[in-house]
């Protein structure tokens, strides 16, 4: 039951688990596991180290893909790809990779129109050592189940970060410096948002059902039409927003200790659940909802900052700097029944393993 309390929408109410949910794929304080129906542990994987990267599913093996490297300055220093098998709860090493190359912020499972064992997409980097400095090199990735090394492709100018990746359509969209971008699969650029367009780029999500559309988080939801190049406001505040299965709304967050819901047929929204009280809000440990395939499951977790004191010490400008604590709750919702269980902790990382 829950340890915080919880505000969620009328009709709601806290239950047991439902009947028939999947295990929850979940990265928790630095380690792979993977979770009971009610969020007990399953089994434990193991430390995944501290790179930044979401974790890659594919349904008919049963088989989670993510990077994983040391997670310290102990033991052996090393970088991999590695699958993580649900059935036999068990991982082992795809590939490795040099010391000086990684996979952040996008890993994708692709799986193949013909029969073949699919592959993995995602983005890799590589430190380069310049004259006076060290340059890190993005370029897209794949690799199939077997390979023993990586197909790289250069990304176009400035498309630092992916922020969506759409099967259905075979594009990315990227943030950068100069603005927002709809990249293709040879790295190509195909599309920027229109300038003077202010969108943030804290996530992103393509249209569902293969619409020229995309959502876009950060000062607000924006609507990107892709075919008339051009964007509005949906929401004053947004970040992380994820369209549900069927494309008639829109999961997003305002803080860490919020949910909301926009729906696109109204053009109105409503929280469906958030932690009472919180006067510090911050985005921290926000993260994009994680539905499951048919959309009735969502994962998440909450984050309550409260205030605890002030340091005793002043900082270099000789100001006392405030104290903050911070708690969690990790959260399944049953969108069906509108019943929602949970217990403490925090998940970085959510993968329903269906």
């Amino acid at each position: 039951m829950s340890a915080l309390k919880i505000d969620i929408t009328a009709a709601w109410r806290e239950s047991a688990p439902s009947a028939h949910v999947p295990d929850l794929l979940a990265e928790e304080n630095g380690r792979l596991r993977l979770l009971t129906a009610d969020l007990g542990m399953k089994h434990d994987y193991g430390a995944v180290g501290p790179v930044e990267c979401p974790i890659a599913y594919d349904p008919v093996r049963r088989l989670a893909f993510r990077y994983v490297c040391a997670a310290g300055f102990r033991g052996r220093d090393f970088s991999q790809l590695r699958a993580f098998s649900v059935a036999r709860e068990e991982s082992y090493p795809l590939i490795d990779l040099p010391l000086n190359q990684w996979a952040l912020w996008m890993l994708e499972w692709i799986a193949s129109a013909q029969g073949h064992s699919g592959q993995l997409l995602g983005l890799h980097a590589a430190d380069r050592p310049a004259e006076d400095r060290v340059v890190i090199e993005h370029r897209l990735f794949s690799l199939e189940l077997g390979a023993d090394q990586l197909r790289l492709r250069p990304i176009c100018r400035d498309a630092y970060k992916p922020l969506a990746f759409s099967r259905r359509r075979g594009e990315f969209i990227f943030s950068g410096a100069e603005g927002i971008y709809l990249v293709g699969l040879k790295g190509e650029r195909r599309l920027s948002l229109p300038h003077g367009v202010d969108v943030g780029g804290e996530g992103a999500a393509f249209h569902p059902l293969g619409a020229a559309q995309v959502v876009i988080g950060g000062d607000g939801l924006h609507l990107w039409d892709l075919e008339r190049n051009l964007c509005r406001r949906l929401t004053r505040n947004g970040r992380y927003p994820v369209w549900s299965p069927d494309g008639q709304g829109i999961w997003y967050r305002e803080s860490s200790a919020d949910v909301h819901y926009y729906d696109y047929a109204k053009d109105a929204t409503r929280e469906i659940l958030a932690l009472p009280n919180q006067r510090h809000p911050e985005f921290w440990h926000a993260r994009p909802v994680c539905l499951s395939r048919d959309g009735r499951y969502l994962a998440t977790s909450l984050t309550e900052k409260v205030l605890r004191g002030v340091s005793q010490k002043g900082s270099a400008t000789g100001a006392r700097e405030r104290v903050y604590a911070h708690q969690h709750q990790l959260l399944v919702l049953d969108l069906e029944r509108k019943v929602y269980w949970s217990r403490s902790g925090y998940a970085s990382q959510l993968c329903w393993a269906e």
